[in-house]
């Protein structure tokens, strides 16, 4: 009996050592790994960022107004953009026949052309004139003066602030040679100081305020206020003597500037009351004019500068005439207009000024 509970005791023993070595085989030593996460969750395989935007290649100005709604507007109102298709451009090249006149009107993208050499005629989208693409365009990426991370480039472009952006067209009608022989150049004035008004807004639709330019090249030709401020006209009458002078006080260039076909007209009317009082003995405004004369200031031809003087007033300088004055008493009025094209009316011209003085 006593032997039968021993040997029950040994079975009971070697039972639960197995039962031990058992659990101990199927308990890891080392902790299990972490759950694996779900696939959202797995860190992204090395690599370029999904997210960036991909660069685009713009080809064309209308690509712009997605971005550059306001600037792209001031374009569209700028001469520039109507360079190739406005009318007097269209009659003055014969119908877009006159192959030295074209470039500049619809050039290739002269950071690509280069800015120091003439500029190429592109073959497509003509119509756009001088665009965004003719500016800011280089091997399909977009060069500024403020520098970006846009889609379209964004990337800085020093010359982009210097007058030396403008000599690509503007150097073909001594225009640029103009401006570098003034003193506009040693006091820090560039064209676009005086063509690109500064102002301080959003450059990108949503993006930051920025200190930029418009783009809308205002004081030129196109432009009633920016004409007023180029000239000034001072009369003395004495000894019998009128003097007119008339001086180039706005422009960073020959006034008129550029081509043949712009015209600024001084006259010059000398007039005498006719004697009539009011009852209360005031000179009734009611003249008679006894002399007349005429200005007009114009670049020569292109093609033949060498042979025909230039009557342009070119920058700081006065030009003086002087007439002999028929009458001891009178006044003087004088007016400078301007007209874009030569063969239209005097009475269709645009009033630069008008001044007068009693002698």
């Amino acid at each position: 009996m006593e032997r039968g509970k021993k040997l029950a005791a040994l079975v009971l023993l070697a039972l639960f050592a197995g039962f031990l070595a058992y659990t101990a085989s199927v308990t890891p030593t080392q902790p299990l790994p972490a759950p694996i996460p779900p696939a959202a969750q797995l860190p992204l395989p090395p690599g370029p960022d999904l997210l960036a935007p991909k660069p685009v290649r713009f080809t064309q100005s209308s690509q712009c107004i997605d971005c550059h709604s306001q600037i792209y507007a001031e374009w569209r109102k700028d001469q520039h953009a109507t360079s190739w298709s406005e009318e007097i451009f269209r009659s003055f090249s014969i119908n877009y026949t006159k192959d030295e006149c074209l470039s500049c009107h619809a050039p290739k993208p002269m950071l690509e052309v280069g800015l120091t050499n003439a500029p190429v005629l592109r073959d497509a989208n003509r119509s756009d004139g001088v665009d965004c693409i003719t500016c800011h365009q280089l091997n399909g990426q977009s060069h500024g003066t403020l520098g970006s991370k846009a889609v379209c480039g964004g990337i800085f472009k020093e010359e982009l602030k210097t007058s030396q952006a403008c000599y690509h067209c503007h150097a073909t009608h001594n225009l640029f040679k103009e401006y570098l022989a003034s003193e506009y150049p040693a006091r820090g004035v560039t064209c676009q100081d005086c063509h690109m008004e500064k102002v301080t807004r959003r450059v990108a639709d949503g993006g930051p305020v920025r200190v930029t330019r418009r783009h809308v090249f205002h004081n030129g030709g196109h432009d009633v206020e920016g004409l007023k401020k180029a000239l000034a006209l001072a009369m003395a009458a004495k000894d019998g003597k009128l003097t007119v002078t008339v001086t180039n006080i706005g422009a960073g260039h020959g006034v008129p500037g550029e081509i043949n076909n712009r015209v600024v007209r001084l006259e010059v009317s000398v007039q005498v009351g006719k004697g009539k009082k009011t009852e209360d003995g005031r000179e009734v405004d009611d003249v008679d004019e006894v002399q007349a004369h005429e200005a007009i200031f114009r670049a020569p031809p292109r093609l033949a500068r060498d042979k025909v003087p230039s009557t342009q007033i070119l920058p700081g300088q006065p030009r003086v005439l002087e007439y002999a004055l028929p009458v001891p008493r009178g006044r003087v009025v004088a007016t400078l207009t301007y007209k874009l094209e030569a063969s239209s009316l005097n009475d269709d011209a645009t009033l630069m000024g008008r001044w007068q003085i009693d002698f």
